[in-house]
């Protein structure tokens, strides 16, 4: 508007200057008709230009939009590649996890159903294809958003549009394949650890069970073996002959009064010692262990230093450990030991080892066998007590 008028003006001092006053007021209201047509054009022009402005303004905020979609798209489509390599790497982890529970379930085949195998590796190989496949289409999709990006064509933007869609489809039901996927790994591996516990308490049971078969064993051929050693004991004694197992002999038996009530004798000579000895025995051969133990316990009082008085306390010791009184059977057995150069002194070692295992003192026996190792280097029982040191 200050532009027209200044133009005005300017016309006018133009007419005032070339003309004189005389036809100042009829050139002035011709000059006034022109401007008002001018005006008019102007208004004209400037409502066109205002309705086109409007209509640019429009447009940019038109395009604007569309750029901003388009580099939402964009940038939504970098996510979700970046989603997808996330989830592949992901899948990768798991699958080698899984590889690696496979591999540690080798070892239970007889025990897992080969079905269940074989249909979890199929679903890992559906999952390993449809992955390849989502790679495929995201690359695919990447080529139609550069190519949209160029073109901005509303048609590929609409096809890309519909592309994402599926591709949100396809997550869904990956992530929904794969979550049935971990819950059918989960019940199997419960499977699989249930099976292993049932197998464990089953292999205690059995372990219980061959332990006390063998602690049975052990216990029968203990016996055996002190029978067996009584009996060479009595057959290694000059002038001993193997009637003498069969009953003992009545004209040299002790009196069957209590150590208390038994009257002091005089020390007996070696031979009525061995005599005694031999009775002694074979009460204990004969299950007698409370008479042999009364008998073998007078030999020691009547006479602690002669050669067989060692001898005596140690199947004092047997007899307790036959009637399983392990307590007073150690007792006796460690007297052994204050017998200088006892040849039963190691055989005692071992059966105050037997004597606490039987208890269940397991520490202290296995420690007393360990001891038997150290004190007696050459003693016959030292691959009998390794084997047991070994089994426990």
């Amino acid at each position: 508007m200050q532009k027209r008028q200044f133009g005005f003006i300017l016309i006018l001092a133009m007419i005032i200057g070339c003309s004189g006053s005389k036809n100042l007021e009829m050139e002035i209201d011709q000059v006034k008709q022109e401007n008002q047509g001018t005006d008019s054009v102007l208004f004209v022009l400037d409502e066109k230009l205002q309705e086109f402005s409007k209509e640019v303004k429009a447009m940019r905020e038109t395009y604007n939009e569309n750029h901003i979609s388009l580099e939402n798209l964009y940038k939504l489509n970098a996510e979700s590649r970046k989603n997808v390599d996330q989830l592949s790497q992901n899948m990768a982890g798991k699958l080698k996890s899984e590889r690696a529970l496979h591999d540690s379930l080798a070892a239970l085949t007889e025990q897992i159903n080969e079905a269940k195998i074989a249909g979890l590796q199929a679903e890992q190989g559906e999952i390993r294809e449809s992955l390849i496949g989502l790679n495929s289409s995201i690359q695919s999709t990447q080529f139609q958003v550069d190519s949209i990006f160029a073109s901005m064509d509303p048609a590929k933007m609409s096809v890309l549009e519909e592309n994402l869609l599926n591709i949100q489809s396809r997550f869904t039901l990956l992530d929904s394949s794969f979550s049935e996927f971990q819950l059918t790994v989960t019940d199997h591996i419960m499977s699989s650890d249930d099976q292993l516990q049932t197998l464990e308490r089953h292999a205690k049971v059995q372990d219980s069970a061959n332990y006390d078969i063998l602690s049975q064993l052990v216990l029968l051929e203990n016996k055996i073996i002190s029978l067996t050693n009584s009996f060479n004991e009595l057959m290694a004694m000059p002038g001993t002959s193997p009637n003498v197992l069969g009953a003992p002999m009545q004209q040299t038996r002790i009196q069957t009064q209590s150590p208390a009530t038994r009257p002091m004798t005089a020390t007996m000579d070696y031979e009525t010692y061995k005599q005694h000895y031999i009775n002694a025995l074979s009460s204990y051969q004969n299950g007698n262990f409370m008479g042999a133990i009364d008998d073998f316990e007078m030999l020691i009082r009547n006479d602690s230093q002669n050669d067989l008085a060692d001898n005596a306390q140690y199947w004092i010791g047997e007899c307790y450990y036959a009637l399983d009184e392990y307590s007073r059977a150690i007792e006796s057995f460690r007297k052994v030991m204050n017998y200088t150069d006892s040849n039963k002194a190691d055989a005692a070692q071992l059966k105050i080892g037997y004597s606490y295992l039987n208890s269940g003192d397991k520490n202290n026996g296995y420690n007393e066998l360990e001891r038997l190792l150290e004190m007696f280097p050459d003693s016959s029982y030292r691959e009998e007590v390794k084997q047991i040191l070994a089994s426990r």
